[in-house]
């Protein structure tokens, strides 16, 4: 679960190299992803897609669907001739939740949860391996946001996907995600199962987190983790532990030493000195 701010995120666009990487190495299959760019980035781009998250701003106004989704087709050979492009670019678009007709319309023909249709079905014209979802549906209506949900699942299961989906509504991350790492300022503080995140959670950020989440029945009594003070810049964060600065539990050691990610239990790492014993 990512913490990128209220604007457009840029983790996602980071992880693809799209925006280049200040520091840190993200590997794919057991090899660095910037390394394998420099090796063969068609490869790369070809096994790793991403769905954006604005589905407004990431599709071109001046192309219709079967352009906007058949371009890396056409690139890469996986459909030859104008006959079987059109077929294969219309059998991806079914498979993303729209009509064959829709392949000739332009993007402004279309609502905000069939634009983002639209950057899924492009993602999946290449057949890959992995596909980010960087916050894919922040920008849509809850009704809307479900039924995309549902049919990323969908076709996970259908295709045999791995997601790194990004987001900041813990609602979304039950729903979707297996495993989840929870980040503050660009860092890991715990990962674990889905399972075990929410009915267990360690770290003082990850229990804060949880204890936020609106519950329906309102004569439920639930103890709320307030967190004081303002979100140190990312720009310049904080020496030691990025979260002492908020942390009820914070001791001396944690402004000046940074905790690592260590097992505390089965399947569970967390990044902090209260773990420690």
């Amino acid at each position: 679960m990512g913490e990128s701010g209220c604007g457009k995120s840029t983790t996602g666009r980071t992880l693809m190299h799209l925006l280049e990487p200040t520091e840190g190495s993200v590997y794919f299959q057991g090899k660095e992803i910037g390394q394998m760019l420099k090796e063969d980035p068609g490869k790369v781009r070809q096994n790793i897609q991403i769905i954006f998250q604005d589905p407004y701003g990431s599709l071109n106004p001046r192309m219709t669907v079967k352009e906007i989704v058949g371009e890396a087709v056409k690139l890469y050979g996986i459909a030859k001739g104008a006959k079987e492009l059109d077929q294969y670019v219309t059998d991806v678009i079914v498979k993303a939740g729209l009509r064959p007709e829709h392949r000739f319309r332009h993007p402004h023909e279309f609502s905000g949860g069939q634009r983002q249709r639209i950057g899924i079905a492009r993602a999946l014209a290449l057949n890959p391996k992995f596909i980010v979802c960087d916050e894919p549906v922040s920008a849509l209506d809850v009704s809307i946001q479900s039924q995309v949900l549902n049919e990323l699942r969908d076709l996970q299961q259908d295709l045999g996907l791995t997601y790194l989906f990004i987001t900041h509504d813990l609602s979304v991350v039950k729903h979707i995600s297996d495993r989840i790492a929870i980040m503050y300022l660009g860092k890991i503080v715990e990962i674990t199962s889905k399972a075990s995140m929410f009915s267990n959670p360690l770290h003082p950020y990850t229990k804060a987190l949880m204890s936020a989440i609106p519950l329906p029945d309102p004569t439920i009594k639930v103890h709320r983790v307030e967190l004081k003070g303002d979100i140190p810049s990312p720009i310049d964060p904080p020496t030691g532990c990025r979260f002492h600065t908020r942390c009820p539990y914070a001791t001396d050691r944690c402004s000046v030493e940074e905790p690592l990610l260590k097992e505390v239990e089965s399947d569970h790492q967390v990044a902090c000195f209260l773990l420690d014993d």
